[in-house]
């Protein structure tokens, strides 16, 4: 192969544009560059306009939404160079389920939520799936984002968020954080999340028992420890 067409397919393989409304982020050798703070938000921004179509019932059936790439706090705790993706179908589906229902409304700026999280976890039931906590709320119960990594589909490979959902048990989360699961804690968790939560617990009868007390002990140890070694 001459030297001009090796540079030509070079260079067609690092500026493949994997979405045309994505159209700003590219691969580059088959992965994704992190996105900037204002391509962050032109992809919020669009995602926004999107869902709002499909409150209205005018967003096109199969849609498949691009909520961009990785930003570097996603990918330190684990999640591959790879765009993000969502199917509308299946958005619609989580939000009707009967066991935490919610209106599409609720996850308006899921972009932004997503490069700015409370907290990240392994997934504690599936190998290769991260949940990511957000600061969207339900009643003050905080979204979390179940994305399977490295999911072959069209021919291409993605993050596929598979789950988006309130959790309905506080406690389901400090369990989390006990077994270990956690890969990134933002620096104010514990003032935003943590301590409130705590004191939520605390306040109820049937929380307020020595094995959530020692639970709750076990728990801010390792996000203080997490958080200080930064």
């Amino acid at each position: 192969m001459s030297s001009f067409f090796q540079i030509f397919f070079e260079k067609k393989l690092k500026k493949f544009i994997f979405s045309e409304k994505c159209r700003t982020f590219a691969y580059v050798n088959q992965k994704c560059s992190i996105m900037t703070e204002q391509e962050i938000i032109q992809v919020n921004e669009s995602f926004n306009k999107q869902l709002q179509q499909q409150i209205a019932g005018t967003l096109p059936a199969g849609h498949v939404y691009h909520l961009g790439v990785p930003n570097d706090i996603l990918i330190e705790a684990g999640l591959p160079n790879l765009p993000i993706e969502m199917a509308s179908r299946r958005l619609v589906n989580k939000a009707l389920q009967e066991n935490h229902p919610f209106n599409l409304n609720e996850i308006m700026n899921l972009v932004l939520a997503l490069n700015n999280p409370l907290a990240i976890f392994r997934s504690a039931t599936h190998i290769g799936s991260n949940v990511i906590m957000t600061d969207l709320k339900h009643d003050n119960k905080n979204f979390v984002v179940a994305i399977e990594t490295n999911r072959e589909q069209n021919k291409t490979t993605i993050n596929s968020i598979r789950s988006i959902h309130y959790r309905n048990s506080h406690l389901h989360i400090i369990g989390w954080i006990v077994e270990g699961l956690c890969d990134y804690f933002r620096n104010d968790f514990m003032e935003s999340w943590f301590k409130i939560i705590e004191n939520e617990l605390q306040s109820k009868p049937q929380y307020n028992s020595v094995d959530v007390r020692k639970q709750l002990i076990s728990a801010a140890k390792i996000v203080e420890s997490f958080i200080s070694s930064k």
